[in-house]
């Protein structure tokens, strides 16, 4: 038995072409879910986020903080250090969805303990802390996916001898 003409059923592969609507491939410009270009898209396909890199870079001697998250703490590495030399900065924390932060960290002096302590306070007021004291000799840290918060957040970083940078990516649609 024949099949009708034109009806047949393919079996083979997505035809090779430069560009189509096939697994979400389309020329640049055009929605990648139905094809069309995007001022003609119906679909809500032709929406684009953009990620922007943040970050906020605290080093020693930048700005004092005399109610430093680092003197409250207890942590006992960070004991007998002096307390003049925390510093702090702040940033706001943007975007469209969560945002999870990283930290890099080293020490200004090798021979001193050192210590770092990042506070996130989000619009509802939720607070995350995440903090460190690392023995002297420690050298440069990361740690990933620290504390996680909500766009609108508020975020604070207290050093003590050392210089750390917090990094985040804000997610915009287009």
């Amino acid at each position: 038995m024949q099949p009708e003409m034109g009806f047949h059923r393919y079996t083979g592969t997505a035809p090779m072409m430069a560009y189509g609507p096939w697994r979400g491939m389309a020329p640049p410009g055009d929605c990648r879910q139905c094809g069309q270009p995007k001022a003609f898209c119906c679909c809500g396909g032709g929406r684009e986020c953009r990620k922007e890199a943040k970050e906020l870079l605290v080093t020693p001697g930048t700005a004092s903080n005399p109610t430093s998250t680092l003197r409250s703490l207890n942590i006992n590495t960070l004991k007998g250090a002096n307390d003049s030399a925390v510093t702090s900065g702040t940033a706001f924390i943007g975007g469209g969805c969560c945002v999870t932060l990283a930290i890099e960290y080293a020490p200004s002096v090798a021979t001193a303990a050192f210590g770092v302590a990042v506070i996130a306070v989000d619009s509802e007021g939720t607070t995350l802390i995440w903090a460190r004291g690392e023995p002297a000799g420690t050298p440069y840290r990361v740690h990933e996916c620290i504390v996680t918060t909500k766009p609108g957040a508020t975020l604070t970083v207290d050093v003590l001898n050392c210089t750390a940078r917090v990094r985040w990516c804000e997610v915009f649609s287009c």
